[in-house]
């Protein structure tokens, strides 16, 4: 992996389960056009998905469908569903917005959840910067 790659294309983890309860995944550059899909439904629920329903906006890396995603938690979600925003890889630590999404708890996998004091989101520009810690757990994540 180059930092010059790092920087064209936005960034896609491809995982799948394996014998013996293992997941075998593949580092992947390419658009994350097949996540806008209403119907979504590879990832398995997560334990920790209670928590967002009750608290304010969150970031989280999650699996969404197969991808590793940085996410954003809304306030407007429920029970039934959660309303996320999907932000893809720009640039070393830099990630911005790419779409919203409204999936069932079932449907998404929260891998960690992100200390907000690690994190200066820029809302109008909709970037994303990651301290460096935090792109170290994305990459103990991904391997």
């Amino acid at each position: 992996m180059t930092h010059s790659s790092l920087a064209l294309s936005p960034l896609v983890l491809i995982c799948s389960p394996s014998p013996l309860s293992m997941t075998t995944c593949t580092l992947a550059y390419s658009t994350d056009e097949h996540i806008r899909q209403s119907s979504i439904s590879f990832a398995t629920p997560s334990i920790l998905t209670q928590v967002y329903l009750e608290t304010d906006p969150r970031f989280a890396f999650a699996r969404v469908k197969g991808d590793i995603c940085l996410v954003q938690f809304q306030s407007e979600t429920s029970r039934e569903s959660l309303a996320i925003l999907v932000f893809r890889h720009e640039f070393v630590s830099i990630f911005r917005y790419s779409h919203g999404l409204r999936v069932s708890p079932e449907d998404i996998r929260v891998l960690a959840l992100l200390d907000e004091d690690r994190i200066r989101y820029e809302e109008e520009s909709g970037t994303v910067f990651l301290a460096k810690d935090l792109m170290a757990q994305l990459r103990r994540i991904i391997d």
